[in-house]
């Protein structure tokens, strides 16, 4: 969007003529080889189309890219052609080509400079997740033993797969995004466009959710028990949950706090979408993070007048909503209900993760300072002993001391605190725009209430559930010198 607006006429031909040809090349290919589906051609002309775009302009792959990476478990599987790879490698080329265009920065250029992921970022999670892969390489194969009904276990469970799944292509996707869209913030007049980006990209996920509970066979109450029901999709519900609930954060003060009125109109539309999707995955986690967002806008507020509209407001959706989601949020608010999480069976309020946790606790003593690498659980005694299904712990910070150790957990608690801090100073910032101070103050809430539901949910490393959140990394890592000291916030 934001890179689409610099590209002149005369460009955007040229661009338009190199995008036909090329559809025109992938679909006489495919006619005449003849064994190409529709599907295959389709998807080439999808990854193929907007290519020379983006080696244009590589901010339009930022916004492919925030468009892509949240619902990428729902595009076509079909080897040879993720949209990922192509956008990633295409916003990189066109990155390169825009920098060997303007050249180095000189007195007579206002030539950006390039804005690096901050060091923390790579001492904190990269290096420790790094030792944590080599950790885990004499253990990977194990995978293939303790899940034997694993469709493909051999291929799952082969080490270069496993590294790239697990290790490679997160931190690729993610941190190229992170990279990408930092540097394109500092590259644009108006970087508060990119909350508009921010927007689009909660439209298909809720769409997603709308689309499958309306599809669902069964009732809502049948929907409510069934917690798989999102899997169609690629993706758990809880993980639609947490995807939905840190996009509530940025949104909801921007709606509320912004000095300009078309981003919270814009604001305000995105969250009457993502509100109704998120209580629709009947993710008790993800309701949580929002709530802790949403009190946060409340404490930030603290007008009457806000308060009481707030509260009109949540009275009236409380007599508009269903039993059965009623029912769901409310499951294990009752007396007794901690006592009762020590028997499975009666564990409404945890689903039996606190079982799961007592399990798979004793492993951290095995390698308490490093871990026994990435996805430690796969190969636990309580898992090769029949004793625990599941490939992830259900709490980040046990998989966090599972598969690293103290020394990553600790990491993870000073790069977490990073970020909380520098997203406070951004937010007072004076010389940011309202609408980015606004994003920046809700981006914050928003990793509080993600960092609570780590306590019930899976998956330390990057992942398209996490999209939001690495959004809005992108943009504290444009301003991430800005706000390294309290002195120089205010101050460009």
């Amino acid at each position: 969007m934001q890179g689409l607006h610099d590209i002149s006429h005369s460009q955007r031909r040229e661009a338009l003529a190199w995008s036909l040809l090329m559809a025109a090349v992938a679909v006489g290919a495919g006619a005449a080889l003849g064994w190409a589906p529709p599907l295959l051609v389709l998807l080439g002309l999808a990854v193929l189309t907007p290519l020379p775009f983006i080696l244009h302009d590589y901010r339009v792959g930022v916004v492919l890219l925030a468009l892509v990476l949240p619902v990428l478990p729902m595009l076509p599987s079909v080897r040879g052609l993720n949209p990922a790879n192509y956008l990633v490698l295409a916003s990189w080329l066109g990155f390169a080509a825009r920098r060997w265009r303007l050249g180095p920065p000189g007195p007579a250029q206002a030539v950006p400079p390039v804005v690096p992921l901050p060091a923390p970022l790579w001492l904190c999670f990269a290096l420790p997740a790094s030792i944590g892969m080599v950790v885990a390489w004499p253990h990977i194969g194990e995978g293939v033993r303790n899940y034997p009904a694993v469709v493909d276990a051999v291929r799952e469970f082969h080490p270069p797969t496993y590294l790239v799944d697990r290790f490679v292509k997160p931190l690729l996707y993610f941190f190229s995004f992170a990279f990408l869209l930092a540097n394109a913030v500092r590259d644009s007049r108006q970087p508060e466009r990119f909350i508009a980006v921010l927007a689009m990209s909660a439209v298909a996920p809720a769409l997603a959710v709308f689309w499958t509970v309306a599809q669902y066979p069964g009732s809502l109450a049948e929907l409510a028990r069934d917690r798989e029901f999102m899997a169609p999709r690629g993706m758990h519900a809880n993980e639609f949950g947490l995807l939905l609930a840190l996009l509530c954060g940025p949104l909801l003060f921007v709606a509320g706090d912004s000095g300009r009125g078309r981003w919270r109109v814009l604001a305000l539309c995105t969250l009457a979408l993502v509100v109704p999707a998120l209580l629709l995955t009947f993710s008790r986690g993800g309701l949580l993070a929002a709530l802790i967002a949403f009190v946060g806008f409340l404490w930030h507020q603290r007008r009457l007048k806000t308060l009481l509209l707030s509260a009109a407001l949540a009275g009236l959706a409380l007599l508009a909503t269903p039993e059965e989601l009623q029912e769901r949020f409310s499951t294990g608010l009752r007396a007794g209900a901690l006592v009762d999480t020590q028997r499975v069976d009666r564990d409404d309020l945890t689903a039996g993760r606190v079982n799961g946790w007592k399990l798979l606790a004793p492993e951290v003593l095995d390698s308490p300072w490093i871990g026994r690498g990435l996805g430690s659980t796969q190969w636990s005694s309580a898992v090769a002993a029949g004793r625990y299904k599941a490939n992830h712990p259900h709490n980040i910070y046990l998989e966090v001391l599972m598969d690293l150790g103290l020394l990553g957990l600790a990491a993870m608690v000073l790069l977490h605190a990073q970020y909380l801090r520098r997203l406070r100073r951004l937010a007072g910032d004076e010389a940011l725009t309202p609408a980015l101070r606004s994003f920046f103050r809700g981006a914050r809430w928003s990793l509080w209430g993600g960092l609570a539901m780590a306590a019930t949910t899976a998956f330390y490393m990057p992942n398209p559930a996490q999209a939001p959140w690495w959004f809005c990394l992108g943009l504290l890592f444009a301003y991430w010198g800005q706000a390294a000291v309290p002195a120089r916030a205010g101050a460009r």
